[in-house]
């Protein structure tokens, strides 16, 4: 039972770290109109940080208030600063289980020094959690890179990130995200390179280890990851992925199909399917190999100005002869931007296990977000 409590809260660590996709249907495909990340995420530029006040908050606020700081810091030509401060609140219950707890998931500062064209980019803050969240209170960084614009249009990056693998949406505990190693803490040593086009983007990356782990504490994660996207009508993107990847207990090939889609002036999609096949290790010899798929779709409207409630549908299945591995996960939510940098998320899901069909596992958060 501890170890099913423990899966649900950490099915909940990883939740919004900032990058809102749907902007694509507002004319933004290109993450680097807000983020100084080549694949988004993370520290705003100060054209992001203008766009969070005037295009996403329903209260803009006095002048300056989308700066760090809500106009207390200011950034410069070559200093970006930023931050994330974020609590939740979780229940999940069903016949077996009911857990509910509140804590703070993420408290660090960010940063971005500029020289020519290069950026040292990286956070600094202290690991969150439950109460029995390994680690608890110490010092984490979560990302640190160095990112080099080879020119207008090709960028370099090394150092710890989170790999790109079809959409950088915010909520990395999604099926599709969370199940390939994509969720929470899952930030990794890597090198990757992206070039843009009037049309689209195009980015590689590969995994280079976990450099500061024990040699027992890295599961010697080695991947390949290429991504492709097409901007389509400049208010839609297009796109898909395809991963190689392996580990001392196992090896993957994925195939991601993704789309960010304006139906209306007021109704947006969002939907990402995932075709994988997996073999793993076991007393070093690969078992039988499983076909499975995984997928995560959205549709939201936007009600007024910062208010976006919207519906989501998830699935897994994980080996598609045994129709017991499907996991389907209905849902509701709303998202509020009141103010700039600030967010509330409410959200509400019905997982059904189809080996338990009978006993659906209900789930809940709300999160309060600052991006400073």
């Amino acid at each position: 039972m501890r170890i099913r409590i423990l899966t649900i809260i950490s099915f909940f660590l990883s939740l919004p770290a900032l990058s809102f996709v749907e902007n694509t249907t507002k004319g933004y495909p290109n993450c680097m109109a807000c983020h100084i990340s080549s694949t988004g995420g993370g520290i705003l530029n100060n054209y992001g940080r203008s766009l969070s006040k005037e295009l996403m908050s329903t209260w803009e606020g006095p002048n300056g208030f989308e700066k760090p700081g809500y106009g207390l810091l200011k950034n410069s030509e070559h200093v970006s600063l930023g931050g994330q401060y974020r609590t939740i609140q979780v229940k999940a219950e069903n016949n077996k289980v009911d857990v509910e707890k509140q804590f703070e998931m993420q408290n660090n500062i960010e940063f971005a020094f500029k020289y020519m064209d290069a950026f040292l980019v990286g956070t600094i803050g202290t690991v969150e959690g439950p109460d029995e969240t390994e680690d608890k209170d110490e010092f984490l960084s979560e990302r640190h890179f160095v990112q080099l614009n080879l020119d207008s249009n090709i960028i370099t990056r090394l150092g710890k990130f989170r790999q790109l693998f079809g959409i950088n949406h915010p909520n990395h505990t999604r099926f599709t995200k969370s199940n390939l190693g994509f969720g929470s803490n899952s930030e990794t040593y890597n090198l990757d390179l992206t070039k843009f086009f009037e049309w689209g983007e195009f980015n590689i990356s590969t995994s280079l280890g976990e450099f500061t782990s024990s040699p027992e504490d890295d599961s010697k994660k080695r991947n390949f990851i290429v991504n492709f996207t097409h901007y389509l009508d400049g208010h839609s993107r297009l796109g898909t992925a395809v991963l190689t990847e392996r580990t001392t207990s196992h090896k993957r090939e994925a195939l991601n199909l993704n789309l960010v889609h304006k139906l209306t002036s007021k109704i947006q999609i969002r939907s990402e399917f995932i075709y994988y096949t997996q073999q793993n290790i076991v007393n070093d010899k690969f078992n039988q190999q499983t076909n499975g798929t995984l997928g995560d779709h959205q549709i939201q409207y936007n009600l007024h100005k910062g208010i976006n409630p919207y519906l989501i549908f998830e699935h897994a299945q994980s080996n598609l002869k045994d129709k017991e591995s499907l996991i389907t996960a209905p849902g509701l939510g709303l998202q509020f931007l009141p103010i700039p940098h600030f967010e509330i998320q409410a959200e509400y899901s019905r997982r059904i296990s189809h080996a338990d069909f009978s006993n659906p596992e209900h789930r809940s958060f709300l999160t309060l977000h600052l991006y400073h």
